[in-house]
């Protein structure tokens, strides 16, 4: 027999220090199991719709339905030529073509007096009594014209009538677009580690012509689409009536709406519309096409996406991981963001437990903890085994915003690498050879 040197002890000392850390490790992963449940046993209120299960909408339901025709209203400059009243018979009506319409609009030429429809809707004409036009087509116009000067006063024979009646200038409804995407040239990544402090807000004041007057036009004239940083969804808040402004002070300001979304006067939860770009395939289109009218003082908001990640600890980095906006991830394809490894820590990954000298990490932590809070501010732990995951599409839990991922090891995981990193078995031997001799 043989006395066992000072070495010999120190490592049993530090083998017994490393056996009682490690029972307190799996006291507190007891701790964090208690209360969980397998991806199989989560409720209801647990899961979210899948984003892979979205379609696109047909975007040209952004352009609501358009009227064949321009209609009369107010603000509207009409070309009027009426023969012997409003320019001489015996010289044709000059025509031009103007050049102050809104670009990109299609030039139409146009005869006669500007006249514009006053705020009443009505026009005034020599000789006769203002006439009502509003929401009168261009013909329709003409009749009443006709029937002004021709039926109720006898100035001109029906012989001899020669009316024309065009648009010279459309009025135009006044539209703010406010974006929180950015609009890079190029693909712009970010690491995980980094977080977005500030961003600028993109504002544009657009007038759009009636017949221009929609969702649809108002993204292409600043931008297109919402990038890939902005949720993807339109907000259009409707233009306020005086009344409704003389309102802000008496009412609350609520509104039914979940969400991180802007604030509305109560009672006129219709004034916003939320406009999704992806449903679910084969529902009913979540929002009426006359949604994507835009009127007079209308806002149209493209929001940032706030809170579109996962977090991780435990032998995880610790970071904050933004989540695609469009295609959900599972926990494997989660970790992977996290470490680049599908099962854990790498070897080399400096984790909370220090393996140094030894082997390395031979027994990868296979056990994770996803906390995960609904709406009604509930929260629930769900344990993944991941070695079962990788064989198992049920158990590979769909994460979603704001779920906390914790990485551990199960106790034999633990007990293996510690004993692998603690006893260098080729030095040991070489002491126990150097004894016996």
């Amino acid at each position: 027999m043989f006395a066992p040197s000072s070495y010999n002890l120190s490592r049993i000392a530090l083998c017994a220090a490393i056996i009682v850390f490690a029972a307190s490790i799996s006291g507190c992963g007891r701790a964090l199991r208690k209360g969980s449940v397998t991806p199989q046993e989560v409720c209801e209120e647990c899961l979210f719709p899948p984003r892979d299960l979205m379609v696109p909408i047909d975007h040209r339901y952004l352009e609501g339905p358009q009227p064949d025709e321009h209609y009369v209203d107010s603000e509207d400059v009409l070309g009027i030529y009426v023969a012997d009243i409003i320019g001489e018979r015996e010289e044709l009506p000059n025509v031009a073509y103007p050049s102050f319409r809104q670009t990109g609009a299609p030039i139409e030429p146009f005869v006669g007096h500007p006249i514009t429809v006053e705020t009443d809707g009505t026009i005034h004409l020599p000789y006769v009594d203002k006439i009502f036009v509003r929401d009168m087509s261009l013909s329709q116009v003409r009749d009443a014209i006709r029937e002004a000067y021709s039926v109720k006063r006898s100035f001109i024979a029906e012989d001899r009538e020669n009316i024309q009646v065009t648009l010279i200038t459309p009025r135009s409804h006044r539209v703010h677009i406010f974006r929180q995407d950015t609009r890079y040239n190029v693909p712009g990544l970010q690491q995980t580690s980094q977080f977005e402090i500030s961003r600028r807000w993109a504002g544009s004041t657009l007038f759009l012509e009636p017949k221009d007057a929609s969702v649809l036009s108002a993204l292409l004239r600043t931008g297109g689409l919402p990038g890939i940083d902005a949720r993807n969804e339109i907000w259009v808040m409707k233009g306020l009536s005086e009344d409704e402004i003389n309102e802000i002070h008496e009412t609350p300001i609520e509104t039914n709406l979940k969400g991180n979304l802007p604030m509305m006067l109560a009672k006129h939860d219709s004034k916003l519309i939320r406009i999704p770009l992806r449903h679910p395939a084969g529902s009913p289109l979540p929002f009426d096409l006359k949604d994507t009218l835009l009127g007079d003082g209308d806002v149209v908001f493209l929001p940032k996406r706030e809170g579109d990640h996962f977090l991780t600890g435990g032998l995880l980095p610790p970071g904050r991981i933004p989540l695609e906006r469009d295609r959900d991830i599972d926990v494997i394809e989660a970790i992977a963001k996290a470490t680049g490894s599908t099962l854990g820590a790498p070897g080399g990954f400096r984790s909370p437990i220090q393996f140094n000298g030894g082997p390395g990490n031979v027994f990868a932590p296979t056990e994770l903890i996803v906390v995960r809070r609904t709406e009604a501010n509930v929260q629930y732990k769900i344990r993944v085994d991941l070695q079962k995951a990788m064989d198992d599409p049920s158990e590979r839990l769909r994460i979603i915003p704001g779920d906390l991922l914790v990485l551990r090891y199960r106790p034999h995981e633990l007990a293996g690498n510690v004993l692998l990193n603690i006893f260098d078995f080729g030095f040991n031997f070489n002491q126990g050879t150097n004894v016996l001799r």
